[in-house]
């Protein structure tokens, strides 16, 4: 039993994640990772992961510049997480020893090796920040483009005539379920990666009514999604809202309702979504025809630079991932694998014995 997102990406020009809540939450014990690249914590994760998996919900959360790695991984039944707490996603305790604990990595590498590579590592790392850096200005020239197509939208979107799909759709498909609110969570399903915007979309599979949305303005799917949202959860049911990274997060890409096996795919996921029976929805009805012929130009203009600019921000992230790779081959080459594998074990002898009140107090 899982689910798969992404911790955060690269939008409007920043790193933007949306773990930190987590974190935050008194009521979890996070343990926050250490370590430079190469030192084992996706592995570490993964281990923790595949432990609990049998018995246990699992919420995987992968690497936007690396798909392959984990970020994290958190079990919400034992009340857990684990995380890379390194750049770009540093993460500190709120209360340590509390709720929190570092575990440092660093201590399972020989220095001396290190010391003998000095210059290399300083030298890969020093590219992959400029790579990095580099693709962060391409994402944000391309916000910059699709936030204008979204302004382009929202002058031409045909509300009332939205609000009536909207109504309908709700009518038919989110019943009321309780009189208590639902709940709303950010989970970053879609994120611009080396192969360009990938979605994970074995977090839908499990979905029995899958949606996919064409919306080249991005404007009407905001809309509908919110919507869709509140309807839902003021209905009782909880909601998971995915950002649109194109759009620094200032709106909505994805919808899922998990209790009603209702999703809402928009964007690329839309083209990539291979589930059985998914329906199209065509969203550009929802537009003003005569306006959107006006400003025709503009929109052709943008789609073709945000397509470009996207394409060469995903090009420089696969460059930097093959410098992050020589990185990594160094510090592999100085880490003492054995201890960190004990170090596993007694991760998930402590995660099992501070989850055994949660599972005990569950079956009584």
């Amino acid at each position: 039993m899982s689910e798969t997102y992404f911790l955060g990406a690269v939008s409007g020009g920043s790193f933007r994640t949306e773990f930190g809540r987590i974190i935050s939450d008194s009521s979890y014990f996070t343990y926050i990772l250490k370590g430079g690249a190469g030192t084992g914590k996706s592995s570490l994760m993964k281990k923790i992961a595949e432990h609990f998996e049998e018995e246990h919900h699992i919420i995987r959360y992968c690497c936007s510049s690396d798909p392959a790695s984990l970020d994290a991984v958190v079990i919400p039944e034992l009340r857990t997480a684990v995380c890379d707490g390194t750049s770009p996603h540093i993460f500190e305790p709120l209360y340590p020893g509390v709720c929190q604990k570092y575990i440092n990595l660093g201590e399972y590498w020989n220095e001396e090796v290190l010391a003998a590579c000095r210059e290399e590592i300083i030298s890969a790392a020093d590219r992959n920040k400029s790579l990095l850096a580099r693709a962060k200005r391409f994402t944000a020239a391309a916000s910059d483009i699709c936030s204008d197509s979204c302004q382009l939208g929202a002058d031409c979107l045909l509300a009332e005539k939205l609000e009536g799909f909207i109504g309908r759709t709700v009518k038919k498909l989110i019943p009321r379920r309780s009189a208590l609110e639902g709940s709303k969570r950010l989970l970053r399903l879609t994120a611009l990666t080396e192969y360009g915007f990938l979605t994970q979309l074995e977090t839908i599979e499990a979905c029995r009514e899958v949606y996919t949305i064409s919306d080249e303005l991005f404007a009407a799917t905001d809309y509908l999604l919110t919507r869709l949202a509140d309807e839902a959860a003021a209905r009782g049911y909880d909601v998971i809202l995915s950002p649109e990274q194109m759009l620094s997060d200032a709106a909505f890409q994805h919808l899922i309702i998990p209790e009603l096996g209702l999703a809402y795919l928009s964007g690329q996921a839309a083209a990539d979504c291979r589930h059985p029976g998914a329906k199209k929805l065509n969203l550009m009805r929802f537009y003003d025809k005569q306006l959107l012929t006006e400003r025709r130009v503009r929109i052709k203009m943008n789609r073709q630079a945000a397509a470009d600019l996207a394409e060469e921000a995903a090009h420089t992230i696969r460059a930097a991932k093959l410098v992050h790779d020589e990185l990594e081959g160094y510090y592999i080459g100085a880490m003492d694998f054995s201890r960190l594998d004990r170090l596993t074990d007694t991760l998930i002898g402590e995660i099992e014995n501070r989850g055994k009140p949660l599972i005990d107090n569950i079956a009584y």
